[in-house]
């Protein structure tokens, strides 16, 4: 039996080489233009792209490549691209450690959950960037740990350099008050339950707050109310799993909190606007990567 399987990806399969936390290198000396097989990485990254164009496809959100953009990648996320051979820029991964060292210390937007995942910037503000990762670049070969401290305060200088941008483009997501601290842990509350509680009042409850003042919240911040924040968190799992095991639908359904097949089917159509067969079916016809 056929298996359409959308692999995890580590930096050492990617380059075929382990790194030690930080890896960052110009995507036209190690970089694959075409990476058309859907795959998941167990790291974060950015990818820089300075001149380009093409498409890349981040959990089933199709962008169009061009010149001065960063995309943002978490681990988990489905992605893949294909780009024109003369696409140059950096991809720069991280590992969680990393990313958590970081996120102590102060919140990265653009990491977070149901956040855009393309940034789009002028040439000046993407030549800035630039010149951080061209020093970070040649700091990341040497030993000593005064110099591993350097590019640490660099890569921090560069995601607070990153996030100006990006909140300049996206001020609703600026994650610095209370209120929208409550929305940050309504989306990890989500990570955590979402194949299991899907009623505005167990979030609500654990975060100590009124569901009216929730939704509140989250029709200021997220645009949506929180109970479609929680189903589409919901369906992007249930796209993932028709995409990536031989599971039925209907045990995707169960898996998910759906004792109905039929209520499950209404759902996802409603949010992903075709049937789950239907999506799973479009999906195997685009994407031919079997095993």
């Amino acid at each position: 039996m056929n298996k359409l399987f959308i692999p995890t990806l580590s930096v050492g399969n990617i380059l075929g080489e382990e790194t030690l936390g930080i890896t960052l290198f110009r995507h036209s000396v190690k970089g694959r233009n075409a990476f058309e097989q859907p795959h998941k990485h167990d790291f974060y990254m950015l990818f820089f792209v300075e001149e380009g164009s093409g498409f890349h496809s981040i959990d089933f959100t199709q962008h169009t490549v061009g010149d001065n953009q960063i995309y943002f990648i978490r681990p988990g996320q489905v992605h893949n691209w294909s780009l024109n051979i003369n696409t140059t820029g950096f991809q720069l991964m991280l590992s969680p450690d990393i990313i958590t060292i970081f996120s102590n210390l102060s919140q990265l937007p653009f990491f977070e959950q149901s956040v855009p995942s393309c940034l789009s910037l002028i040439k000046d503000e993407f030549l800035e960037l630039k010149e951080h990762l061209q020093e970070i670049e040649l700091g990341l070969p040497q030993n000593d740990l005064l110099t591993k401290e350097i590019v640490l305060l660099r890569l921090h200088l560069l995601f607070k350099l990153v996030q100006k941008d990006y909140l300049k483009q996206f001020p609703e997501y600026e994650f610095s008050v209370r209120p929208e601290k409550v929305i940050k842990k309504f989306n990890a509350l989500i990570e955590d339950n979402f194949h299991v509680e899907s009623s505005v009042n167990f979030y609500a409850n654990k975060l100590s707050i009124t569901p009216n003042y929730l939704n509140i919240l989250s029709q200021k911040h997220l645009k949506i109310p929180a109970s479609d924040v929680i189903k589409e968190r919901t369906i992007l799992e249930a796209k993932r799993l028709l995409t990536s095991t031989d599971l039925s639908i209907k045990e995707i359904a169960y898996q998910l909190g759906f004792n109905d097949n039929g209520y499950f089917s209404k759902v996802f159509k409603k949010y992903a606007g075709k049937t789950p067969g239907d999506f799973k079916e479009s999906y195997n016809l685009y994407h031919t990567y079997h095993q």
